[in-house]
């Protein structure tokens, strides 16, 4: 019995000093803690890649004072424009100047000088994130459009996790020590590496791992994924409720991944075959496409502007460096696509009041 309460007291004391020196610095935290999103204001990220196509080696990642990427605000500007989503908006290997916001946000310029654009894309977030950063950052900037890239992150999600606003002993003591929250964190990264979602740099597509899956077994894992949609629809609602009750304008914009039921481009690859986590990519495109269509039907209900990028994205893995995120290209292309729309369709009429306007 002694020796039980002796190796607990070590335990103890190990997991105490474990949780002190994460308390001082966490190499493994995340951007939310205690419910609330932390915005790494001021950080410059410096990475040095092994050469990949489409990619630069030496990366500058910089983050403005409100946390985001982008210029900094400034009092003249006439249009505050807000790029909301997940990764494959952050565009976080990518450098500074080259993430698809940034892009659109010269285009813009280039149209009237006035309008300020960010790039407030967060790594992994889904709509409970998306929905956290609107009500405690963005709502504070007054910004007149948010441009949203939503439903990637949301597959499989039903329950708010990091954003869980219960107040019980326990959930309070969880949110508060860095111990329980850093094995949560290397648990995602495990399940984003199971999902496919995590970075997982593609070489030649002729060589990636397949993944066969019958048709029955396609039909049960869409099944499976309809029960979140409801949830999800909810989510967006919510989100295009807030924006319309603060006088936001918001422009949804489709989620384009290179996974699909058709041959890449150049290479001729079948693409529905290759696997990307647990499943195979002509799967995980008719998934997203669930999501897609949920968001579009509610903009189309709502009359809120929706720009259709993965229709117009062409399947080429030039555009992609791991089958979901924007290579250089991808996010130029990106941009363009977007740009395009909202020019065409005068989403924002400002950019007619512009001194270079054409």
């Amino acid at each position: 019995m002694k020796l039980f309460l002796k190796i607990g007291a070590y335990a103890f004391l190990v997991l105490a000093c474990l949780e002190i020196a994460l308390q001082i610095y966490n190499p493994f935290a995340g951007r939310v803690k205690n419910g609330q999103i932390v915005l790494p204001v001021r950080t410059r990220y410096i990475l040095d890649m092994p050469p990949r196509q489409g990619m630069d080696t030496h990366i500058v990642h910089s983050k403005n004072s409100l946390g985001f990427r982008g210029p900094e605000p400034y009092d003249s500007a006439k249009t505050r424009i807000l790029c909301m989503g997940g990764s494959t908006t952050e565009c976080f290997y990518l450098n500074d100047g080259k993430d698809w916001p940034t892009v659109l946000g010269n285009h813009l310029a280039e149209q009237n000088p006035l309008i300020w654009v960010n790039n407030a894309g967060m790594d992994g977030q889904s709509t409970f994130g998306h929905l956290q950063m609107l009500k405690q950052y963005i709502l504070k900037l007054k910004p007149e459009y948010i441009i949203l890239m939503c439903g990637l992150n949301d597959m499989g999600l039903d329950t708010p996790g990091r954003f869980d606003n219960q107040h019980s002993w326990f959930s309070k003591a969880y949110q508060f020590l860095e111990l329980p929250s850093t094995i949560m964190n290397i648990s995602r990264a495990g399940k984003a590496k199971r999902t496919g979602l995590n970075h997982q740099f593609i070489g030649d597509l002729r060589k990636a791992e397949k993944l066969e899956m019958s048709d029955s077994a396609i039909a049960e894992r869409l099944q499976k994924e309809a029960r979140y949609l409801g949830e999800y629809n909810a989510r967006i609602t919510e989100f295009a409720n807030i924006c319309r009750d603060n006088n936001i304008k918001l422009i949804f914009v489709s989620q384009s991944i290179l996974f699909s039921d058709e041959n890449e481009l150049m290479s001729n690859v079948y693409l529905g075959n290759l696997k990307t986590g647990e499943i195979n990519g002509k799967t995980r495109a008719y998934i997203l496409k669930l999501y897609n269509k949920a968001t579009y039907d509610l903009a189309l209900s709502r009359e809120i502007p929706y720009i259709n990028l993965a229709a117009r994205l062409p399947k080429d893995a030039r555009f992609f460096y791991d089958g979901y995120h924007f290579t250089i290209d991808g996010a130029e292309m990106a941009a363009e696509i977007i740009y395009d729309e909202i020019k065409s369709k005068k989403l924002i009429p400002t950019l007619q009041n512009g001194t270079n306007s054409q």
